[in-house]
């Protein structure tokens, strides 16, 4: 979920010019706030014939995307993705249905997949609630039945040409929307009671549900669908936790302070993501697994380039133009009038502009020479920004994620960061079978998308 405030260690300062190209586990992005990010393992190889008891058909992979598969694992090279994320199973707090058109009935659109494809898009993923098909009362049973939804999902997804991404959005023990105050957002949210860095049973739980998916999944082919472990982590600390580091560091700068929190918790982070991608390895050795980078998916994560897994940025840089006046972000962003694109102060100095995009992604340069593949999960901007910067925004953004050979995901496909009904002032829609299209953002998403 876009939510670009909240503290991960680091202060909210602007990129410095000193940034490197390659990435350390101490590595920013750069951005003025933290971000999140997405790893998608692709350890995929020439698989053998398989039938799917869930899916149903013969899910073998043709001997052509086998030899593409491999081709990523051995060079590092990214996805070609280019989709939206999908919110039916979103979240079980009912205030988000307020923001984002979704009914929490897990009844994914096939229209959605049909309107996708007819576009040149082929990725989807979905960003979910564990809570859905969990038993609240034990979180190591699921309810099948409440699973179905997903099978749908990956269905229509092979049916129209989609790749289907499975993200735990709230995960047993972590959720980046726990903590949001909401007498200032206005969103009721019903937080994790346990943590999976600190309570060895939920972190049981969170593998559990990976288990759970890679059996059910088992020989469905990584063409089709893959798993992105937890959506955007970063390791929350208490007051009693942070002033104990900040006396430890008294005598260094406030930047050491926020390198050594994100260094510790990207540590943290990795051993809980090696728990998940371990329990799913074992159970089916070849699956596509991704999880978001650190920080709120803004850095790269060293302590898991040896798993192969690929590993995914979000791009909400700057959230002064993506998330202007959003009502989640009520409290952390200030700017009175709509923003430009270039970003300008009040002063009409250039805060933000393609130079400083550059800079924001400049730690994922580092990825290639690592074999580490990406693909950019999140990106685009709330419905409050005026079209006219929107589409510059994104003219500027996906050049330079291009410049990557990064595939990339709208957050939403129907609703305020997409291209279908975001009830944007000032849009000029066209009327597409009862929904109110962006025409002239969906043509420019589809000049940028790279063969």
């Amino acid at each position: 979920m876009i939510y670009p405030y909240h503290e991960t260690g680091r202060k909210i300062a602007a990129k410095s010019a000193e940034a490197t190209a390659a990435p350390s586990p101490n590595g920013r992005l750069g951005s003025s706030l933290p971000r999140r990010s997405v790893l998608i393992s692709l350890t995929a190889a020439a698989g053998t014939a398989a039938m799917s008891p869930i899916l149903g058909g013969n899910v073998a992979r043709s001997q052509k995307s086998a030899a593409k598969a491999s081709a990523l694992k051995l060079n590092g090279g990214n996805p070609r993705w280019y989709g939206f994320n999908l919110l039916e199973y979103f979240s079980t707090d009912p205030d988000w249905m307020k923001y984002f058109p979704y009914k929490n009935d897990g009844m994914f659109l096939e229209d959605d997949f049909r309107w996708m494809r007819d576009w040149g898009f082929n990725f989807a993923r979905l960003p979910m609630d564990y809570r859905f098909w969990t038993d609240p009362n034990d979180p190591m049973k699921i309810i099948e039945e409440k699973v179905e939804p997903i099978d749908r999902a990956i269905r229509l997804g092979e049916k129209y040409g989609v790749h289907v991404n499975i993200s735990l959005h709230r995960a047993p023990g972590f959720c980046i929307l726990d903590g949001a105050d909401p007498a200032v957002t206005g969103i009721h949210v019903t937080p994790e009671k346990t943590s999976f860095y600190k309570d060895p049973p939920t972190l049981d739980a969170f593998v559990h549900q990976w288990k759970f998916f890679a059996q059910r999944y088992k020989g469905v082919s990584n063409e089709r669908v893959s798993f992105n472990l937890v959506n955007e982590p970063f390791l929350p600390l208490t007051p009693a936790e942070r002033t104990e580091l900040r006396e430890g560091l008294k005598d260094e700068p406030q930047a050491a302070v926020d390198r050594e929190i994100e260094s510790r918790g990207a540590k943290q982070y990795a051993r809980v993501a090696r728990a998940a991608i371990d329990g799913i390895r074992a159970i089916d050795p070849e699956r596509l697994i991704a999880s978001d980078g650190f920080a709120v998916a803004t850095t790269p994560v060293a302590d898991l380039f040896s798993t192969g897994v690929l590993q995914s940025p979000h791009d909400y840089y700057p959230p002064e133009v993506t998330h202007y006046q959003a009502e989640w972000a009520r409290g952390s962003l200030t700017l009175a009038e709509p923003p430009t694109w270039p970003l300008k102060d009040s002063h009409g100095k250039v805060t933000a502009d393609r130079r400083t995009i550059e800079d924001f992604v400049r730690p994922w340069r580092g990825m290639e020479q690592q074999r580490v593949p990406i693909h950019f999960g999140e990106m685009g901007c709330y419905k409050h920004t005026p079209p006219e910067v929107v589409l510059a925004w994104f003219d500027d953004t996906l050049d330079v994620i291009g410049e990557l050979h990064s595939g990339w995901a709208l957050w939403n496909f129907r609703g305020p960061f997409g291209v279908l009904d975001t009830e944007r002032p000032g849009t000029k829609y066209q009327d597409w079978h009862g929904h109110q299209l962006d025409r002239p953002l969906l043509d420019l998403l589809r000049r940028k998308m790279k063969s």
